[in-house]
């Protein structure tokens, strides 16, 4: 059960065991097994094609390659081909069956950069989202929210000298149904993490916020709507461009943040009203998760 909601605990000790093993200096061999699972969601899949790129980024002399992939779960193994899987780990696959693998919901090919890159925004949107599944509402808006993302990584996600540089950058997927005309967007980074990053000189401001509540400081973030500078030109797009996107559809939609042990899901009804909900996890996941889920129906 590889999915951030379901089983947040043990993708995440997954992901600490790649993270592990990338940072050995020895040229040791080092298998990842993906034949057991069964269940992978958009939000996991990105984040693992994240550790991997990021090993593949760092190591170059000891690239991660698949062996085995004829063994996967034929589901799995369509849905990581889809996410582009294969070309990070140099492999050719046979051409699919027609069925092999079939599901109506696919994932999109993931994009990197270090940069907020608008094009990137813009493809995703025209050429993997809406030739399948009709016209995305408040195109404009959702592009404010993605580019608004990519910006608070570049800028505020890796504090500096916190990151090798070639791997400070986001990760940027999304799904879609066609059947069904559901979406989800989803970015990506290793970063600090949004509850490190909050300034916490606003002893004003965050009086009587418990500061190792990851949860509970996600959620002040969107309140305070400030960042890590403090630069009062800066700091309103958590909150006004981000989570905002929802605000301006006429729909039910979803938005989701998880950042170290925090999580945070603002869901907003067909009338209008939204309300946020806190978990808090026992183990972090590396960096920001941010995904926005909407039905275009």
């Amino acid at each position: 059960m590889f999915c951030l909601e379901e089983n947040f605990d043990g993708v995440v000790d997954v992901l600490d065991r790649i993270r592990s093993q990338s940072k050995r200096q020895r040229n040791e061999r080092t298998y990842i097994d993906f034949r057991q699972i069964r269940h992978l969601s958009p939000s996991a899949a990105l984040v693992l094609a994240a550790e991997l790129h990021r090993w593949n980024i760092l190591r170059p002399k000891n690239r991660l390659r698949a062996i085995d992939p004829e063994e996967w779960d034929a589901r799995i193994r369509r849905l990581l081909e889809d996410m582009g899987f294969f070309d990070l780990l140099h492999v050719k696959l046979p051409p699919a069956n027609e069925a092999e693998g079939e599901d109506e919901t696919r994932y999109v090919r993931f994009r990197s950069d270090r940069k907020a890159d608008g094009e990137a925004i813009r493809r995703l949107r025209t050429e993997d989202l809406e030739p399948i599944v009709g016209a995305i509402p408040r195109r404009q808006n959702l592009y404010a929210a993605v580019s608004e993302a990519m910006t608070n990584v570049v800028q505020h996600a890796y504090p500096e000298g916190g990151k090798p540089a070639n791997s400070a950058r986001w990760w940027l997927s999304a799904s879609r149904n066609a059947a069904t005309a559901q979406i989800s967007i989803m970015i990506y980074d290793q970063g600090a993490g949004i509850p490190e990053t909050l300034p916490r000189r606003f002893a004003e401001r965050l009086r009587g916020l418990a500061l190792s509540d990851h949860a509970q400081m996600i959620a002040a973030a969107h309140k305070l709507m400030r960042t890590s500078t403090d630069e009062p030109h800066r700091g309103h797009g958590l909150e006004r461009d981000i989570r905002g996107y929802l605000n301006v559809l006429d729909r039910p939609a979803t938005y989701r943040v998880m950042s170290l042990k925090g999580e945070y899901i603002y869901e907003r009804r067909t009338d209008g009203y939204g309300k946020p909900t806190l978990k808090s996890h026992s183990k972090p996941l590396n960096g920001t998760l941010i995904e926005w889920r909407l039905n275009l129906r």
